[in-house]
């Protein structure tokens, strides 16, 4: 009796290594949007994953591997939220900063506020505040 090859199905129908269609079922878009930030930021530090890696604890007090930061850089994987937590604090920023929109902390200058203000009390949604000042 001969050996059957077996022919491993993931999501979708799609095995392994059958391009886009399986590994888009690991890959998480906010997970990348994340990841990239945190990516840019340990790189701004000059720090590498075994860096972050050796900052960033497990609540058991081991480490997570350089491999499973990769992931995460990358959006290939979805921690739990303590896991952004601690990254955060590893990188000494709020983690508002981290998960949160990409101008969490930009201080407006008084000309800006005084522009949102007006566009407000006009009515006007933004896209139309756009256009009239474009038209001009």
């Amino acid at each position: 009796m001969g050996r059957q090859q077996t022919r491993v199905i993931g999501f979708g129908g799609a095995a392994p290594g059958d391009g886009e269609g399986w590994s888009n079922h690991y890959r998480l878009e906010w997970g990348e949007v994340v990841g990239h930030r945190i990516r840019r930021m340990r790189q701004a530090r000059d720090w590498k994953l075994r860096d972050l890696r050796d900052r960033v604890r497990k609540p058991d007090g081991g480490y997570y591997s350089g491999g499973y930061f990769s992931r995460v850089e990358r959006g290939w994987t979805s921690p739990p939220l303590y896991v952004y937590v601690r990254i955060a604090e590893a990188l000494e920023i709020p983690p508002g900063q981290l998960l949160g929109a990409e101008e969490f902390d930009r201080d407006l200058s008084r000309e800006q506020i005084l522009l949102l203000d007006v566009v407000e009390r006009l009515g006007l949604a933004p896209d139309e505040a756009i256009a009239r000042l474009a038209s001009g």
